[in-house]
């Protein structure tokens, strides 16, 4: 069929910045005199809004303090990692301007914290990249985090597509989950996290070359 448009998640689809989430998450762990357990925590905080996932970590390891004050912590932390390090997704950009070429228009629908969007955009020009107004962030719907299918409903209706004209770029298991309940086609990008966690998607790809492949060919 005609694809109508396409929807990339924003942390490990668009921006190498998941790593950047790891680093940061070493020091809010450190401070506490704690293990980051990183393949226990990511898959489980991994799409999730900044509070949920804080929330999450804060009930399972126990941390004190109010929730709020931890989420914010965690902010400045990634913020921090951010400014000296934020980049494109190899090969984001040159699939980016394919799927433009062929009329296929695009958005970014996003978990991420409205800050750290904010941020982002300044650094990289996302606004300029897929046009102002295209990047929603799950405060746009009641903050309800993925796997809710909100965000991603919510992002083809600012589009003007029905879910079944939409394919989704998501590299996490929540994201592949909301991306489905949405009615959507997935395509699993396999930056963040590994194969076996991605099998509910529709496609699995380990770059944006083979999603050039799978789609244009």
């Amino acid at each position: 069929m005609k694809w109508k448009a396409i929807i990339f998640d924003m942390d490990g689809v668009v921006l190498d910045s998941e790593r950047l989430y790891d680093i940061a998450d070493e020091e809010f762990f450190r401070r506490r005199s704690a293990l980051f357990e990183k393949d226990r925590i990511v898959p489980l905080i991994a799409g999730k809004s900044l509070i949920d996932s804080t929330a999450m970590i804060k009930e399972m390891y126990g941390f004190g303090g109010d929730i709020s004050a931890l989420t914010d912590e965690r902010r400045q932390l990634v913020r921090q990692t951010y400014g000296d390090a934020l980049e494109f997704i190899d090969g984001f950009s040159e699939f980016h301007r394919r799927a433009i070429g062929r009329g296929i228009t695009t958005c970014i629908a996003t978990a991420s914290d409205d800050t750290l969007i904010a941020l982002a955009d300044q650094k990289l020009g996302l606004s300029k990249i897929f046009g102002e107004g295209k990047i929603f962030k799950i405060s746009d719907v009641g903050n309800k985090s993925k796997p809710d299918p909100a965000i991603f409903l919510y992002a083809a209706e600012k589009l003007g597509a029905v879910p079944e004209e939409c394919i989704v770029i998501e590299d996490a298991p929540h994201g592949v989950a909301a991306a489905k309940n949405a009615g959507m086609y997935c395509i699993a990008l396999t930056t963040t996290r590994p194969r076996e966690e991605l099998m509910k998607a529709d496609t699995i790809a380990d770059s944006y070359a083979d999603i050039a492949r799978h789609l244009f060919a």
